[in-house]
């Protein structure tokens, strides 16, 4: 599905074009601090800061704004940084955009078929998670979305000899699961013509145990978010295709952790419904209850992605796993504290999980831990229930709180990370990538599912 192509440097003929990624800076007849300068030899040098450990990512992103669409990358020998699996895989990432899926790359590296390989994969899926998540609503619904998203994902899992047991399974109105588990989706679904759906991807690796689930992995998946009857403006609904981010990156994360080899058994769930404006929409005031006896009331129908981890975090804690964590474009607040260059991990102990923290450091992906105390619970009181789906009260912290509602769904007992993806997609190119869905934390959760020891 992806129009990418990952070559040795053997295989690039005379129509690629040459990039040399050196130290050092721009020659004066430049403006300070230019990063692209055409060399000698018809191609571009392009200087790196070494003190950036995303520097590759920038060049590739440089490259790509250059429109160049085959390139052969090579290093200066005097460099401090080296190329390898990781940063190999980030040049390309960082090259991609939107109109790659009209105009195909070509990228050669001086590395080995091994490490070659690994990069084809892990930018395979990587590139499946951001075309999927940016993609338009009446392309897939609901039930289309998580049928396609899963037979490509496998269709890559194949691709790249994946081992082990990959798996799926759909739920919706008529199962005995959804009808009893699955009140948030109900709820949040009933105003779109296209029914609400809960799939399941598991994952049994070589050696894992089948009966024990490893760590469970949650993503909202909105399809489209109007915001319901409290309706976006046009600014904010301009984007809301991609509100299914999450379970399409934590699905992604599952699938390319499975052709690495993961020796577990991980369990992802993806709840996936519509948030639209119909006579049979949620209401503010309308009050639900869930399996565990929360009552919830509606304070805001644009607070709708917590109606659904709330399902889907119920199901995962019931497998009793190791581990539990959720992903979600949840909050505007999260953007506003962070920005869109990283994402915000909430959890109980306000530390991130060391296992984790290296993860996303090994793959160079960034991150900022937001508080999450007890005493956040108080913005999300409620006189008619036990709490509301929306924050009240002067300078309630919007992620917080979002966080703090999903912890009435999660025992205390259990290990639980929650990820707020404000870094899942860019209206505006950065330095790194191309405007568009990002496919941000799919790396660092594919290394953590792999190397994670609980």
């Amino acid at each position: 599905m992806t129009n990418i192509e990952i070559l040795n440097l053997s295989q690039a003929d005379d129509s690629f074009l040459t990039v040399c990624l050196t130290k050092g800076t721009c020659p004066e007849c430049f403006v300070d601090k230019t990063a692209c300068i055409p060399n000698k030899q018809g191609g571009f040098d392009i200087f790196l800061d070494d003190s950036d450990n995303r520097c590759i990512q920038k060049a590739g992103r440089n490259v790509g704004a250059l429109g160049i669409k085959k390139v052969i990358v090579t290093l200066d020998q005097d460099s401090a940084v080296k190329l390898d699996a990781i940063s190999a895989a980030q040049f390309v990432l960082g090259m991609y955009s939107e109109q790659c899926r009209n105009s195909p790359i070509s990228i050669a590296f001086d590395l080995n078929d091994a490490i070659l390989k690994s990069v084809r994969r892990d930018v395979e899926f990587i590139t499946l998670a951001r075309i999927f998540a940016n993609s338009a609503n009446n392309q897939y619904h609901t039930v289309d979305l998580v049928n396609n998203y899963y037979q490509q994902l496998e269709k890559a899992f194949n691709t790249f000899g994946g081992q082990g047991k990959l798996s799926f399974e759909l739920y919706k109105k008529g199962d005995s699961l959804f009808d009893y588990n699955c009140i948030g989706l109900q709820t949040v679904g009933k105003s779109s013509s296209h029914e609400p759906c809960l799939a399941v991807i598991d994952y049994v690796g070589p050696n894992a145990d089948e009966q024990v689930v490893d760590i469970a992995l949650v993503g909202k998946g909105i399809a489209f978010d109007t915001g319901g009857n409290d309706i976006k403006s046009a600014k904010f609904m301009d984007t809301m295709r991609t509100d299914k981010s999450g379970l399409i990156y934590v699905a992604a994360a599952t699938a390319l952790a499975a052709a690495m080899g993961a020796n577990k058994h991980i369990r992802c769930y993806m709840p996936c419904a519509e948030n639209m404006v119909s006579g049979n929409a949620m209401v503010p005031g309308d009050i639900i209850t869930y399996p565990n006896n929360v009552s919830v009331e509606i304070g805001n129908t644009d607070a709708e992605g917590r109606l659904i981890l709330a399902d889907a975090l119920l199901l995962a804690a019931q497998d009793k796993p190791k581990y539990i964590l959720d992903a979600a474009t949840l909050t505007g607040a999260a953007k506003i504290a962070v920005g869109r260059d990283m994402c915000a991990i909430l959890c109980r102990e306000n530390v991130i999980d060391e296992q984790l923290e290296q993860a996303f450091n090994y793959t160079k992906e960034e991150y900022w831990v937001l508080p999450m105390r007890e005493y956040h619970k108080r913005y999300i009181t409620s006189r008619r229930a036990d709490i509301c789906n929306t924050s009240h009260g002067d300078g309630a912290p919007g992620s917080s709180t979002a966080a703090a509602f999903l912890s009435f769904f999660v025992s205390p007992e259990q290990k639980w990370t929650h990820i707020d993806l404000s870094n899942a997609y860019q209206g505006e190119s950065s330095p790194y990538l191309a405007p568009g869905s990002t496919g941000n934390t799919v790396y660092a959760l594919a290394h953590w599912l792999v190397g994670a020891q609980y």
